[in-house]
């Protein structure tokens, strides 16, 4: 997959290759498989695709719904299938300016976003910078300027809940009436439903933040996971017996904190753990907002080092909130338990 730092750089990057041979020349790291459509392009950008637009975080169920769509339509259209996606999510630079507006938090870092749209047969990326100046961009603008300019859509997928351009006044009639214009054929995807539930990125924010890891793994369609490199802690884990490999994930959003049953997953192999998300109040005294949140995960039966290795902790099951002992000795005793309660977790879900 393709991925491209807005229309911009797409076609600066178009106009390069064709100014030096006349076709676009690919890294090895973008050469296109046999199996992928044929890239035609322009002057300004492709000459035809399939184009959906949103935010897509956390790719949940209703997400892949979607890109399934764009993905069918790519192919039988023999075009590439693209996605165009913001960064960061407009809703953080909106709330800047207004203090009626909430921000929000990504579920996941914007690497696994991209992961997750290769992995489902998305062809080009196109990450937009989504900035003050480009926020006052009017729907009709950011069409003609930065969708049908450059990718010259054939199809058009968007969601139920679509809405585009300054103030939101991109509206899915709108859409309507603009697609038709332009002999754009538009495809709008119904709310993906489970369990009576329309699934979006807020229930899930919801879901982990309330300890209901199950639910949030179900409404994404794959389980939840924090990822960052292993670092030195205090070593207090070792000096009780268990010890723990801690990890510092760069995202926005965190789930509950407390204690969770989990898989920690490194180097190819995936192991049993116990996870703590919290930050040690047994250790600390005042106010513990001040600690930065910390990951620390027990890796059962495994006694290697892992300094600086990157590793996947995926949620599976939350056992109890973070508590603040009397002392070590409490802690340790609550500790064994927790340890009983995830082996027992364990053997149940074999």
């Amino acid at each position: 997959m393709q991925i491209y730092n807005g229309v911009k750089e797409l076609k600066a990057k178009i106009n390069s290759n064709l100014a030096l041979e006349g076709v676009p020349k690919l890294t090895s790291e973008q050469l296109i498989s046999s199996t992928e459509p044929r890239l035609e392009f322009s002057a300004d950008g492709l000459k035809s695709s399939v184009v959906t637009i949103g935010n897509f975080d956390g790719v949940h169920l209703g997400h892949q719904q979607l890109i399934e769509n764009v993905v069918r339509e790519a192919q039988y259209l023999g075009a590439p299938a693209v996605v165009v996606t913001f960064d960061p999510h407009p809703l953080k630079v909106l709330s800047m300016q207004s203090s009626k507006i909430k921000g929000v938090e990504r579920l996941f870092d914007l690497r696994d976003q991209q992961e997750q749209f290769e992995a489902r047969g998305i062809n080009i990326a196109v990450v937009e910078p989504f900035t003050v100046d480009f926020a006052k961009v009017t729907a009709e603008e950011f069409l003609d300027q930065f969708i049908v300019k450059h990718l010259n859509p054939k199809t058009l997928v968007v969601g139920h809940d679509f809405t585009f351009g300054a103030r939101r006044q991109g509206t899915l009639a709108y859409l309507e009436e603009y697609c038709a214009a332009k002999c754009i054929k538009l495809i709008i995807i119904p709310p993906f439903h489970f369990k009576n539930i329309i699934v979006s990125s807020t229930k899930i924010r919801e879901a982990l933040a309330a300890g209901h890891v199950e639910q949030a793994n179900e409404l994404l369609g794959r389980n939840y996971y924090l990822r960052g490199h292993v670092q030195k802690g205090f070593q207090r884990g070792r000096l009780i017996g268990v010890p723990t490999a801690n990890i510092h994930p760069e995202v926005e959003f965190m789930p509950r904190k407390g204690v969770y049953v989990t898989l920690t997953k490194f180097a190819g192999q995936t192991h049993r753990s116990i996870t703590n998300i919290g930050v040690n109040p047994t250790f600390h005294e005042g106010d513990l907002s001040q600690f930065p949140l910390k990951i620390e995960s027990h890796i059962f039966n495994f006694e290697g080092q892992i300094y600086g290795i990157e590793v996947e902790v995926i949620l599976l099951h939350f056992l109890r909130d973070e508590q603040k002992f009397n002392g070590i000795d409490q802690l340790v005793i609550q500790i064994k338990s927790d340890l009983l309660a995830a082996e027992s977790y364990f053997d149940e879900s074999d």
